[in-house]
């Protein structure tokens, strides 16, 4: 063969040359393990074969998955929280950097690796390109998206009557408590709805195309996936209250908070830097920010799902190698 990768599948007896030289050799052997195989089998079949390829597949996609969810990260971290954070001359809150940093991409990291291999052997290899043009579309196209959801979010902000008298302005602040910037409306809706788009990632990106079995067969994704959404809903849709008083959303100054008709009898924090002394958002726009960041992350999902892995992926695709042709090596034996 020219310029091919090559397989070997043997009993590791008179064949151990065969098996060293070869890119990839398969043992097949009761032991635990060959001394002279990278891999072994107990199965004396050839089929243990295909079983390296689907398991060796399934292993490049979910890693390829893990770094496309930790470059989104970066890219929402640097061009959306941070350029906001810095237009406004604000910081989200502590609590939000320790669920971002702490929990959430931690946890969801680990939840990506734990896809279930697929059970039929796909025609052809998942792509291997950090840069290639499949992953550079996943990656920006979920940037695009989560840019105009969270500058639409901004926008909807301003629009409404009760805010426009309230914008933050550092001058009537102690700029010194640094750690309190967050104590404002730019603030809040900036962690509501970038928290969401750090959760959704992983659902994105747990699409398993070929390689990998179905969304909702990777148990603990699903399990932290709708954990974690569960309690940002929380965050963001409920009145003032202990747990979001902790995340300094939608929460305030004890007698403020009284004044506004809520209950304040749990809520226990330092006093509001700003002069408004809450940062407690009308229901109704809590509600509508709320079916945003819904609407947000099923148009993430609906873009992996049909753009990047579906039908209008595979028709560019095609498309391309009419025109350019097929880049890939030919095989001669």
């Amino acid at each position: 063969m020219e310029r091919a990768v090559t397989a070997m599948c043997g009993d590791g007896g008179n064949d151990t040359g065969a098996l060293r030289a070869a890119h990839v050799g398969i043992a097949l052997s009761e032991a635990e393990a060959s001394i002279v195989s990278p891999f072994s089998s107990a199965n004396p079949s050839i089929m243990s074969c295909v079983t390296l390829l689907r398991e060796g597949r399934a292993g490049l996609a979910t890693t390829l998955a893990a770094y496309k969810f930790l470059v989104n990260y970066a890219v929402v971290m640097a061009l959306l929280l941070e350029v906001t954070q810095f237009y406004f001359s604000v910081i989200v809150p502590e609590a939000v950097w320790i669920m971002v940093d702490g929990f959430t991409t931690s946890i969801m990291i680990l939840s990506i690796t734990q896809a279930q291999t697929a059970k039929k052997l796909a025609p052809s290899r998942p792509t291997g390109q950090l840069i290639g043009a499949h992953t550079l579309a996943s990656i920006w196209g979920q940037a695009a998206i989560n840019i105009a959801f969270l500058y639409g979010s901004i926008g909807l902000l301003f629009a409404q009557s009760w805010f426009r008298c309230n914008e933050f302005d550092s001058s009537d602040i102690d700029t010194s408590l640094w750690w309190l910037l967050g104590d404002n409306y730019e603030a809040e809706v900036i962690s509501i709805v970038c928290l969401f788009q750090f959760i959704n990632a992983a659902g994105v990106y747990n699409f398993g195309y070929r390689y990998r079995r179905v969304w909702a067969t990777n148990y603990l994704l699903v399990l932290m996936y709708s954990a974690f959404l569960a309690v940002v809903s929380a965050i963001a849709l409920a009145d003032p209250n202990r747990f979001g008083c902790v995340f300094r959303i939608n929460c305030g100054n004890t007698q403020t908070v009284r004044d506004l008709g809520y209950s304040a009898s749990t809520v226990h924090i330092s006093e509001y830097n700003n002069p408004l002394g809450h940062n407690v958002m009308p229901r109704h726009f809590r509600w509508t920010l709320w079916a945003m960041c819904v609407v947000n992350a099923v148009v993430c999902l609906a873009y992996e799902k049909l753009v990047v892995l579906g039908p209008v992926g595979q028709r560019v695709k095609a498309w391309w190698v009419a025109k350019h042709g097929d880049s890939k090596i030919q095989f001669k034996l």
